[in-house]
């Protein structure tokens, strides 16, 4: 598999050094297209929980599904796995990545240090402005308020890769990204549901406080922030993930009836 997946990767790359072949209205040839549009689908499917963690992954299935040959669904599961997406099991069956939850605390030290330096980098820059950003605000409010869980958490997502691009720096844009995309199952299981309307409001306001603080331009007051907004979710996170009402039940022997003499 890694050198199928390192000849994949050296065709890419030999391919990019020239002027790939064109149809009639512009367009690269089938069968390089098919490969990337069927990565972009299942990888979408894939963050969404579209398709569930741990399930197997058929190739002749999927090229049905996509009504493609076998091997763009290869080359598409090779570029899903290099991400963490998909595993390859050592008897040849391929499965969606089961989340770990021993993963958990690297990937919010990672995401929290690649925040920081995003923020502080766009705020040092001074590009970010109020009205490119108040509208990511309210959609994520919005969305919250009616449940609308994917339409609140891609107004967030979309928040943030806004930013990641203000940042003009393409290692900290890519590897934020990157910590953010394997965060949205996570954030799907034990964030989202279920928000009280309290917590709703914090979350708005955490959020809104990132704003706030990098259309300032004030590094320090981002970094608090994205810290303080990160920090709230992972709380929320760490309490859905323990006991709900185990530890609070009584549990008591039943008590042992007589039987009357009559």
């Amino acid at each position: 598999m890694l050198a199928h997946y390192a000849n994949f990767m050296q065709t890419i790359s030999m391919d990019s050094k020239s002027t790939p072949p064109r149809t009639q209205d512009g367009e690269t040839p089938k069968k390089k297209r098919g490969a990337l549009l069927v990565y972009e689908r299942m990888r979408d499917e894939i963050m969404w929980m579209q398709i569930e963690p741990g399930s197997a992954l058929d190739e002749v299935a999927l090229a049905s599904k996509y009504e493609v040959s076998r091997t763009p669904i290869r080359e598409a599961l090779l570029l899903l796995a290099n991400e963490g997406f998909v595993q390859f099991l050592q008897n040849r069956t391929t499965i969606v990545a089961p989340l770990t939850l021993h993963n958990i605390p690297a990937l919010l030290d990672t995401f929290l240090l690649l925040a920081r330096g995003l923020l502080r980098s766009v705020a040092m820059n001074g590009t970010a402005r109020p009205d490119d950003l108040s509208d990511f605000i309210e959609t994520y409010r919005h969305g919250l308020a009616v449940n609308d869980t994917r339409g609140a958490f891609e107004a967030q997502l979309g928040l943030y890769k806004h930013l990641a691009a203000l940042s003009e720096n393409r290692f900290l844009e890519k590897y934020f990204l990157e910590a953010q995309d394997a965060s949205v199952r996570l954030k799907q299981l034990y964030f989202f549901p279920d928000l009280t309307p309290l917590e709703q409001e914090k979350a708005v306001n955490r959020l809104r406080a990132v704003v706030d603080a990098v259309t300032q331009a004030d590094p320090e007051a981002s970094d608090v922030a994205v810290v303080q907004s990160i920090m709230f979710e992972a709380g929320i996170v760490q309490r859905r993930l323990g006991p709900r009402f185990g530890h609070k039940m009584s549990i008591v022997s039943p008590t042992t009836v007589t039987e009357q003499p009559s």
